[in-house]
């Protein structure tokens, strides 16, 4: 195998597939990347560790039809340290692999391409074409609230369901509830998707700025997306995802309107007492006649700040919450936004929606205060 090719377009291909390697296992093959050199003048670029797969293609100068496995990690460090335009791989029948850049030459052993795990075939039983913006959007104010683990692998995921006339993800991890949905035109054929957190972030990355629509091909276990000259394979987690409907409450004893950006900056200014997991302590709100008043006490001092809202005579409530878990929630919803903050009962969830429409839902599960607090 020979081929030439621009250094940029390679650097960022096999940085795609090296993110879909393996970072340890006890196959080294699944720890590289496939490089496969085709007589139409494409290079195929794969990295696959049997959950999720990226492959892209890019243009080359092929000079001689071929494949290989690269080691991920090295390849790229090789690729980014070259300073010349173009580089130049070639390997013999041993797999010996000879990189050039400029006046660098640099030889790694590579592995029989024979051993690189082929990609699931998906059928196209399903598939729809979404917009890429959206779907990027979606999966950047959702997946933070998966679980990272859970005896529930569904949690380990993000619900994607297809709705005739939009979309809607979710994810959440028992303590918290991330929902966005978006109407969208057209009419499209109804499918619920439980896709992995690490396989949606991935997605993202890739979409990046691309403005056109995301092909999505699913069957039973697996999905394809399709992003201009790259496809992500995943699996599909199986299993019945939680019934998070059921969770939310259905009225609320209390709803305040509050700006986005007054209400996280002041939980923000609450969370400076909190240094670390041994300096920490839950950021409390208290709400009177009034005001919201927004607290925060550990051993490293004490924040107290307060907001004028408009509440119902007589309104008293303390609630404490975690503040990483509330910062996650404004960190993703436009600090132009007016939001409804929706309580009932210290014990109950926080329920977060715009003022208007339906675009998200944000629930958070409260932390019981201390009565020294």
């Amino acid at each position: 195998m020979k081929f030439i090719c621009d250094r940029d377009a390679l650097s960022s291909v096999v940085s795609d597939a090296s993110r879909a390697s393996s970072v340890r296992s006890s196959l080294a093959v699944l720890e590289g990347v496939y490089l496969k050199a085709r007589e139409d003048g494409r290079l195929v670029v794969t990295g696959n560790d049997l959950e999720i797969a990226i492959e892209s293609v890019i243009e080359a100068d092929v000079r001689e039809p071929g494949e290989v496995v690269l080691g991920a990690k090295l390849l790229s460090r090789i690729i980014s340290s070259t300073n010349s335009g173009t580089v130049s791989v070639e390997c013999d029948e041993n797999n010996l692999t000879v990189i050039r850049s400029g006046s660098a030459k640099i030889e790694i052993p590579g592995i029989s391409a024979d051993e690189f795990p082929d990609l699931p075939l998906v059928d196209e039983e399903y598939s729809v074409s979404l917009p890429a913006a959206v779907l990027k959007n979606m999966i950047e104010t959702t997946t933070f609230a998966a679980a990272k683990t859970d005896n529930d692998p569904t949690r380990m995921g993000a619900l994607l369901k297809i709705l005739p006339d939009g979309l809607t993800m979710v994810a959440l991890d028992g303590y918290r509830i991330a929902q966005r949905h978006v109407d969208l035109d057209g009419s499209f054929e109804p499918k619920d998707m439980i896709i992995p957190e690490k396989s949606l972030n991935e997605l993202a990355r890739i979409i990046g700025d691309y403005e056109d629509d995301v092909k999505i091909i699913a069957a039973p276990g697996h999905a394809v997306f399709h992003i201009d000259n790259s496809r992500l394979v995943t699996r599909l987690i199986e299993g019945a995802y939680t019934n998070y409907e059921r969770i939310i409450p259905t009225s609320y004893a209390l709803e305040l309107e509050c700006a986005t950006n007054i209400i996280a900056d002041s939980v923000k200014r609450a969370s400076l007492m909190i240094l670390n997991d041994v300096v920490k302590g839950p950021i409390k709100f208290t709400i009177t006649d009034g005001n919201l008043n927004v607290s925060c006490s550990t051993s490293a001092g004490f924040v107290d700040d307060n907001i004028e809202v408009d509440t119902p005579p007589d309104t008293f409530l303390e609630i404490g919450f975690s503040n990483r878990y509330l910062q996650d929630v404004f960190n993703v919803i436009s600090k132009n936004d007016e939001i409804v903050m929706k309580f009932n009962k210290s014990i109950n969830p926080l329920v977060i929606t715009p003022k208007e429409g339906n675009d998200y839902m944000y629930m958070v599960l409260p932390l019981m205060l201390s009565r020294s607090y």
